[in-house]
């Protein structure tokens, strides 16, 4: 019932149709893995949709106005951006320095992307690899902030962890060829970068969004809010 009044709140749906929007280009590379679709079919018909809805409601809540949301979406676009370039530094370092990867990720993506994995890659799909990368550390970081709100850094860390181990536990592992935790390729190297990697994007965007003067709600305290003014 709960449930329910909080869904009967516009505001709130709109909020879950963007939750909804920056899920999909993380679960389209997992799904690709599977071999059901290509990447290139999902990335034009799943991600780059949802790119334009997400970025739609965005518009939508600066003209509406509703300002919570928009504050977690500009949020997000900020705190996700530098984190994802404080995990790139980790990982470059990983795979330039001490070959705990195969292959560098947002160029496999990018290829992928383009449907040029046989050509090989060029500016336009390291464009369009980098892009998605970027795009991902932007979702990941609005899904924390819808589900946690601001939080502490610790919490953004814990969550980062998270994301890390399903990471090498999904079928992405069969593209890179590596096994789970790359076990196959670099038994300690591949999850340490990993891991390290993340870390330092949970840490970095977990500091600025709860350093953050915005006013930020998760969906929990918007929920709970509702049934008290509903009560």
């Amino acid at each position: 019932m709960r449930l329910l009044r909080l869904l009967n709140n516009r505001n709130t749906i709109v909020m879950l149709v963007a939750l909804m929007a920056a899920s999909i280009s993380p679960l389209a590379f997992t799904l690709s893995a599977t071999g059901m679709y290509t990447f290139h079919w999902l990335g034009i018909y799943t991600i780059l949709p949802a790119v334009i809805i997400w970025f739609s409601i965005l518009a939508y809540s600066a003209i509406a106005p509703n300002k919570q949301l928009m504050n977690i979406m500009m949020l997000s676009i900020m705190a996700g951006i530098i984190g994802t370039i404080a995990m790139e530094i980790v990982r470059s370092i990983g795979f330039s320095y001490f070959n705990a990867m195969p292959g560098d990720l947002p160029m496999l993506m990018g290829v992928k992307l383009t449907n040029q994995f046989m050509i090989g890659p060029n500016w336009w799909s390291n464009l369009i690899g980098w892009s998605d990368h970027f795009w991902n550390g932007i979702g990941f970081t609005f899904i924390y902030l819808v589900l946690f709100g601001k939080g502490k850094w610790w919490l953004a860390t814990l969550y980062s962890i998270t994301v890390a181990t399903t990471f090498m536990l999904s079928p992405v592992m069969n593209i890179l060829g590596v096994g789970y935790f790359g076990q196959e390729f670099a038994p300690i190297a591949f999850p340490l970068t990993v891991y390290l990697a993340h870390i330092a994007w949970g840490t970095t965007f977990g500091l600025i969004a709860q350093k953050s003067t915005k006013h930020i709600e998760s969906l929990y305290e918007k929920e709970r809010q509702l049934w008290i003014e509903m009560n």
